[in-house]
């Protein structure tokens, strides 16, 4: 336990089925396997609030487990105390909730809301992608595993422009991101709107595989945050 919101949703608690362990097995190859935590990810996609409202974030894991059975499921979700949701559409544990997406994907997830987010500026240690893999069923094979993160939030057209140029422009300054997709009239040393169509959007590369997607409509941002955590 870390503080008052990670001692039970992000770093672990009584309920969460004991400590940390392997959270799968691989599927009988070799696997490249990532991680990051959540206040990185989060200061690289919303660097700078001042002057922003804040509006809904959320974080997911998505893994496909080869070969996954209904009883397998069960006996791993049992194991960690999950319980089914309140009209079984899908399964809580504390804040956490998960669906199962396809027979063999399962995805948790994890709203945050604003006291969320700016306690985790200040965190000295955050929840890491794979210490959320750990409430997931363990001991299964694992085909490919995401880590996810979006965030949401709004300002006025120009703020907003002014907010993802700042966030890409430090993102590139540390030699591992680049720009990959963006319109043609982006440049990321002008200021404000200039030229700018009303709604765009702007996607960096990191060098470990990780994508960040920032789209602008109007007077808000969206930003999605994608790592293929194992494959």
């Amino acid at each position: 336990m870390r503080w008052v919101l990670l001692a039970v949703v992000l770093s672990g608690c009584a309920k969460c089925g004991g400590g940390a362990v392997d959270a799968g097995v691989d599927a009988g190859v070799w696997q490249v396997r990532r991680s990051t935590d959540l206040r990185n990810v989060l200061i690289q996609t919303y660097p700078e609030y001042r002057d922003t409202a804040f509006l809904d974030a959320a974080v997911r894991v998505t893994r496909v487990i080869p070969g996954l059975t209904e009883a397998a499921r069960d006996e791993g979700l049992r194991k960690l105390n999950w319980v089914v949701a309140d009209g079984g559409a899908g399964w809580d544990l504390n804040k956490f909730h998960l669906d199962q997406l396809a027979n063999d994907t399962l995805q948790m997830s994890l709203t945050l809301n604003v006291d969320d987010v700016g306690r985790l500026y200040l965190a000295p240690a955050s929840l890491s992608s794979m210490e959320m893999a750990m409430y997931l069923p363990r001991n299964l094979p694992i085909g490919k595993e995401t880590f996810e993160v979006d965030v949401h939030y709004s300002s006025s057209a120009e703020r907003c422009t002014i907010r993802v140029r700042q966030a890409v422009s430090l993102l590139i300054a540390n030699g591992q991101w680049r720009v990959t997709k963006a319109p043609p009239e982006w440049s990321p040393d002008a200021a404000g709107d200039e030229g700018l169509p009303e709604e765009f959007a702007v996607e960096v590369t990191g060098a470990d595989g990780a994508r960040i997607t920032f789209k602008r409509a109007r007077g808000q941002v969206r930003v999605h945050y994608s790592l293929v955590t194992v494959e």
